[in-house]
């Protein structure tokens, strides 16, 4: 997610006009009948270049185009629906900004509001069948930045980014309680993205640090939100963490490094083993948001201030790159996804200057429950 007004430089150049392009990937297993646009089943229109690498990808094998040796696809993505409004001027400026899709056990994709003005909604959810938006959760002081469901209780978990908090909550917005606040470690938490293990538990990124002055952290919270355990520190403003498909290790994004670093854990989930730089990228003025998985075990990171999320698999090969294309003259800002488990749908959310909006492609494996936080 963009990040509080000690950041705002950075949030205003997100929002740099972009340019477009590319086509995208039609694998064949299945897509997610209820996302459909322009008919049932279709999940974007897709084209291949002739590429030759390791792609970890679970459907039929891609046909050639014609395009040069060695080109990973473009997927481009399509739009579902606008589902919010232009938000009032904030510190991150005049625009809206989504985050945090989870699918919860109703099958609704649920997600956040990050700028949500005092009272308004900041938890909704969506209903990809009707497209309608309802509210779940409004407040005067949140700012929420993900969302997960616990597979332990099957409820709502928000990051309260400015408040520093862990909420919880069903997914009717009843039952509304505060299960984390206070300092770890000595230092304030800014908690940004959520993971759950199978057990519960949550591996949360605290947003601090620069690359001159890596303080940023992962913290492990046990099911009840008790216990934190410091996980690793020295990060640059660690932001997306997933479990890799057999919950031995987590993915985590720098947001101001454009590095996708790989900590194995041990047994017990109470401490890293070993961790290494899996992949980066040139991020430019911009930075890496979250982050998800597929079945495959490739890795799907959001460049925030561009249209692109990376597709890596887990060599490090740069294996698709999805497009999410804009109105000419309009501002998007793509933060985050999430892969409908048992489906090749991806779910984006999207913000910009004129409101918030849903956005979906095709992915190259299907989703699992690592692809949605852990949940549904």
């Amino acid at each position: 997610m963009i990040k509080r007004t000690r950041r705002l430089t950075s949030a205003a150049a997100l929002l740099a006009a972009l340019a477009v392009g590319g086509a995208a990937v039609v694998p064949t297993a299945t897509a997610d009948p209820d996302g459909a646009v322009g008919g049932s089943g279709d999940s974007g229109s897709v084209e291949y270049a002739d590429y030759a690498g390791d792609t970890g990808y679970a459907g039929a094998a891609a046909p050639a185009s014609g395009g040069g040796h060695g080109t990973p696809p473009v997927i481009r993505a399509e739009l579902v629906s606008k589902v919010a409004p232009l938000d009032p001027p904030s510190p991150f400026g005049h625009l809206t900004v989504l985050e945090g899709p989870a699918f919860g056990p109703d099958g609704r994709l649920y997600f956040v509001n990050l700028t949500g003005a005092p009272g308004q909604p900041k938890i909704l959810k969506f209903d990809l069948r009707t497209k309608a938006v309802t509210p779940v959760h409004a407040d005067a002081t949140s700012g929420y930045s993900s969302l997960q469901f616990s597979p332990a209780d099957g409820k709502i978990y928000a990051t309260d980014f400015h408040n520093g908090e862990i909420d919880r909550l069903n997914p009717d917005g009843s039952g509304f309680e505060t299960v984390f606040a206070g300092p770890v470690a000595g230092r304030p938490m800014v908690p940004d993205d959520i993971a759950f293990d199978k057990a519960g538990n949550m591996y949360i990124t605290d947003y601090h640090g620069t690359p001159w002055s890596p303080t940023g952290r992962v913290v492990r919270l046990d099911a009840d939100g008790t216990d934190p355990i410091v996980l690793q520190d020295g990060l640059s403003g660690p932001n997306g963490i997933t479990f890799t498909p057999d919950f031995t290790g987590v993915w985590v994004s720098e947001y101001s490094l454009g590095r996708e670093n790989h900590f194995a854990l041990a047994p017990d989930g109470k401490s890293f083993t070993d961790g290494r730089v899996g992949m980066s990228a040139n991020i430019g003025l911009h930075g890496f948001d979250s982050n998800t998985v597929d079945a495959a075990g490739n890795v799907y990171q959001v460049v925030i201030g561009t249209d692109k999320i990376l597709v890596w698999n887990q060599k490090g090969d740069l294996i698709a790159t999805v497009v999410v294309p804009y109105p000419q003259n309009g501002k998007r800002l793509v933060s985050n996804l999430a892969i409908k488990p048992g489906t090749n749908t991806a779910y984006v959310t999207v913000g910009g200057d004129d409101g918030g909006y849903i956005y979906k492609f095709r992915t190259l494996a299907p989703g699992i429950p690592q692809s949605n936080g852990g949940g549904a």
